[in-house]
């Protein structure tokens, strides 16, 4: 009897592989479409998702670019916070069930909201094969990029986005938006001598927390759009990083001297006692002396905040070239560009806690 059993059970395994050797692949199948994310891994994707979660820096934001918000099934606890632009313009996101904690959530909170896809930003080959592994969900690697000086990615997040999520028209027109508005702000800058640019510098740049004066980034993308002289980008490129940040000596800014200083605002306390009245900065400054000190947004708030990048673009461009941007009325600007990526006319929320798009003169640094 022992012997029958283990033959009939040999062959119905045998069978069972047969079958499954026989049967399409998936990507024939009607309830799967592969797809290949931004790490280059091929992954399995249901053809209908209606449930989807966003994991790590960046993942929620683009997925609220591409006006899928009602896809969203749970949020990471650091989401709930309500901080985001994002998250002001649609604030029943903080309402959704946690996933988990920032930086990629618990596995067992995220198959408990049942997505059908995961997206996920700043993740290797190995942790998402792994997260996906353990979920028994699909993971697609997406990313978040600096706006400046690698636009082309963050595109080509957007559009795997929406190829996944049948949302291919969305992100053509955010694209071409995107593209059509820097092109706008190059148009307008392009073809002034070098002799009548005015150098400018950016201080106060955030990278783990407030950083003072000396905190700038060398490839500034509202810089690089408007086509200014930033006196930061002779900075050598060893010394430059986009994760711990980049520094210089007070010493060299003094030597540099910019025309107009730029302040991210969520430095600006530390900034007052770089430039208090009396200090070798505040005596050595044209742009101190001249009132020539402008505020300007944080765009760095769990990733880049997109959004953000270009009103500080719109803003400073008025401020460098006033003659050009004459026009531009900076709260419709901004409120234009919020409603594009988002949906909402949130200006006023954005700015109601930080003196921004200030323009701030010796008496505000005693």
């Amino acid at each position: 009897m022992g012997k029958k059993y283990t033959r009939l059970l040999i062959l119905i395994v045998s069978c069972y592989s047969i079958l499954s050797c026989n049967s399409p692949p998936a990507t024939e199948r009607n309830d799967s479409v592969a797809v290949r994310d931004m790490l280059g891994r091929e992954v399995y994707v249901p053809s209908k998702i209606n449930r989807i979660v966003g994991l790590r820096a960046g993942a929620l934001r683009l997925l609220v670019y591409m006006d899928v918000i009602g896809k969203v099934a749970g949020v990471e606890e650091f989401e709930r916070k309500g901080t985001t632009p994002y998250a002001m313009a649609h604030p029943e996101l903080t309402l959704l069930p946690s996933v988990g904690p920032s930086m990629g959530g618990d596995a067992e909170l995220i198959v408990k909201v049942q997505p059908d896809v995961i997206f996920i930003t700043y993740t290797t080959t190995g942790d998402a094969d792994a997260l996906q592994q353990k979920t028994g969900i699909p993971v697609i690697a997406i990313e978040c990029p600096e706006l400046g000086t690698a636009r082309d990615t963050l595109f080509a997040s957007l559009k795997l986005i929406g190829k996944i999520l049948n949302r291919k028209g969305r992100a053509d027109s955010l694209i071409a938006w995107i593209n059509n508005s820097i092109a706008d702000l190059n148009e307008r800058t392009a073809g002034i001598p070098d002799s009548e640019r005015p150098t400018v510098y950016i201080g106060g740049v955030p990278y783990s927390g407030m950083r003072g004066i000396n905190s700038t980034q060398p490839f500034y993308p509202p810089f690089i759009f408007t086509n200014a002289k930033n006196v930061a980008s002779s900075i050598d490129k060893r010394l430059i990083s986009h994760v711990k940040g980049t520094y210089i000596d007070i010493e060299q800014l003094m030597l540099w001297n910019p025309d107009i200083l730029f302040i991210d605002v969520s430095g600006l306390s530390l900034v007052r006692k770089d430039l208090e009245k009396g200090s070798a900065l505040s005596d050595q400054l044209d742009a101190f002396a001249n009132n020539r000190i402008f505020t300007l947004l944080p765009y760095n708030n769990y990733a880049v905040n997109y959004e953000l990048v270009l009103a500080n673009a719109w803003f400073t461009g008025k401020v460098i070239y006033p003659d050009r941007f004459r026009d531009i009325d900076i709260e419709e600007k901004t409120n234009e560009i919020l409603r594009v990526f988002m949906g909402k006319d949130i200006y006023k929320e954005v700015i109601s806690s930080v003196p921004v798009f200030r323009q701030l003169t010796k008496d505000d640094f005693r």
